[in-house]
């Protein structure tokens, strides 16, 4: 309830006491209005505003209020009193078709659309929103609100969050724009409207607004394969699948039930949805309440995906399948143990390529080994109506749809199936012989490496020795080189020196015998006391 709303009982008890019908008392009004000749403002308003009834307006209260729809029509264009005159045309507009045509008659919906350009804070914006939504019931309206420039500010409100009113408010306006009018859709999507609407969804199961966002979402994808894929890829699917454990009373979560059962008819989007299940915190059949089209349409496309993972030689794509199957019930102990049994296959089958492989072992399969479905070997090959094999589980998917045509002939394909056993043992035979020679070329190549490791350790080692005597001779050269430089040396001291006596070249390592000092004495020479 809006503020204004609040105070209705204020001005209205008046009015309700007197006898004077409704439409009366309304027409009298409008006259004395246009008799005063006065600019009409917020005051004449509330005086059309007293006459409302207080309690929910009656078909017929409703029809005797229309007259007065062209002067509020007026009063929002002029700017006075808009709120009083948004707050009246809101109630009309909440009524019947008649009203909400005549809103749209009396040209309501451009200053209606105005206001909402009020922003989220504003309470005449919201009820301007909720106005057009309600307008919007009204195949008439569509395109008319979505001419006058609607769509764009609506998404704008849808950014203010779950907590914002006028978000919740716009995403219920922006839910009826897109029901049943494609054109409204992808204006809707061209303003930007999935982003908000998918953060809206994690505000919870508790909360209206991602409930409405739900519901928004879903009224876009309905038979538009552009905006599911554009919702998938906005990460809707994965916040949808959590609203589905709100429970039986949370309202978001059955809007995102129906959500999902519409993107459910995309293979793109029902393979997201199935991951989403397989990744969430309780299995699908722990949700009892859920609607029984969308368990039947996962459990359909989980069962279509492990038949086609069965028939193709992928381990990675046949597990994942398995998985989703259990989280969505859509597989039985036999079935399921079938599947277990053929991921074993091709694990081992796994394991024997990748021996060839690693052999260079890449031997091409022979045409009538493959078969014309899954283009890879058949495990199980049978003959059908068509008198072409064709790997079991393949072809069994194709008789199970209305009109089961030869994938070679396009002829109707008869429900029997005759095991092609020569063909089954030929397959084998040839991947035994295959096996046969992996491993004879394996045991090669371990002979052919340990040969070449024991060749590598000989010649290893004669380099090794090879190096040591090279190494040795080098040392001896270096060491002959130091003695002959030594020699050298003491050659260039003894030409150096003439002097130096035999002895010493002899005793070179001995102590020098002391020589004599020289004597302190003057020598006696002759002179005068000397003798002649």
């Amino acid at each position: 309830m809006y503020a204004f709303e609040v105070q209705e009982s204020e001005f209205s008890e008046a009015s309700m006491s007197s006898r004077v019908p409704l439409t009366e008392r309304v027409a009298a009004t409008l006259k004395r209005h246009a008799e005063e000749r006065c600019h009409f403002d917020e005051r004449h308003a509330k005086e059309l505003h007293e006459l409302m009834p207080v309690s929910v307006m009656s078909a017929d209260n409703c029809e005797a209020v229309l007259p007065a729809v062209p002067s509020l029509v007026q009063l929002l264009k002029l700017g006075g009193g808009v709120s009083v005159a948004a707050s009246i045309l809101l109630r009309l507009s909440r009524i019947c078709d008649a009203a909400r045509d005549a809103v749209r008659e009396a040209g309501a919906i451009p200053p209606l659309v105005a206001l909402l350009w009020s922003g989220a804070e504003s309470e005449v914006a919201a009820i301007a929103a909720d106005a057009l939504g309600n307008l919007a019931i009204n195949e008439a309206n569509l395109n008319a609100i979505r001419e006058a420039g609607a769509i764009p500010p609506l998404v704008a409100l849808l950014w203010t969050g779950a907590e914002s009113e006028a978000a919740t408010i716009a995403a219920d306006a922006l839910e009826n724009l897109a029901c049943g009018n494609p054109t409204n859709k992808d204006a809707i999507r061209e303003a930007g409207a999935i982003p908000p609407l998918v953060a809206l969804l994690h505000a919870g199961a508790g909360s209206v607004p991602a409930g409405n966002a739900a519901a928004v979402l879903g009224s876009l994808a309905c038979e538009n394969p552009t905006v599911q894929d554009t919702i998938r890829e906005a990460g809707a699917i994965p916040p949808l699948v959590a609203l589905l454990h709100g429970g039986a009373e949370s309202g978001a979560a059955e809007s995102a039930a129906e959500t999902l059962n519409v993107l459910a008819t995309s293979p793109t989007c029902s393979d997201a949805i199935l991951a989403a299940v397989a990744n969430a915190e309780a299995p699908l059949d722990a949700i009892s309440w859920i609607q029984r089209k969308l368990r039947r349409t996962l459990r359909s496309v989980a069962a279509a995906r492990l038949h086609r993972a069965e028939a193709g030689e992928s381990v990675v794509a046949l597990e994942a399948a398995l998985a989703l199957a259990a989280a969505v019930g859509a597989a039985d102990e036999a079935v399921t143990e079938r599947a277990r049994a053929r991921l074993d296959e091709l694990q081992t089958a796994a394991t024997r390529r990748a021996r060839r492989e690693s052999v260079g072992l890449n031997v091409p399969l022979p045409a009538d080994f493959t078969c014309p479905i899954t283009k890879d070997r058949m495990m199980d090959p049978v003959v059908a109506s068509d008198g072409h094999s064709y790997e079991r589980s393949a072809i069994e998917e194709i008789l199970r749809g209305p009109h089961p045509l030869s994938p070679l002939t396009r002829a109707t394909l008869g429900t029997a199936l005759v095991p092609n056993l020569n063909l089954r043992r030929r397959i084998e035979d040839h991947e035994a012989e295959l096996d046969r020679m992996a491993a004879q070329m394996a045991a090669r190549l371990v002979t052919a490496v340990a040969d070449a490791e024991s060749a590598a350790n000989v010649k290893d080692a004669a380099a090794k020795a090879a190096a040591e005597a090279k190494e040795a001779a080098a040392n001896a050269e270096i060491e002959a080189l130091r003695k002959q430089l030594a020699d050298a040396k003491t050659r260039i001291r003894t030409e150096d020196d003439p002097t130096e006596e035999p002895w010493e070249e002899e005793h070179r390592d001995q102590p020098a015998p002391k020589r004599p000092a020289p004597s302190s004495r003057r020598t006696t020479g002759s002179g005068a006391g000397g003798s002649a």
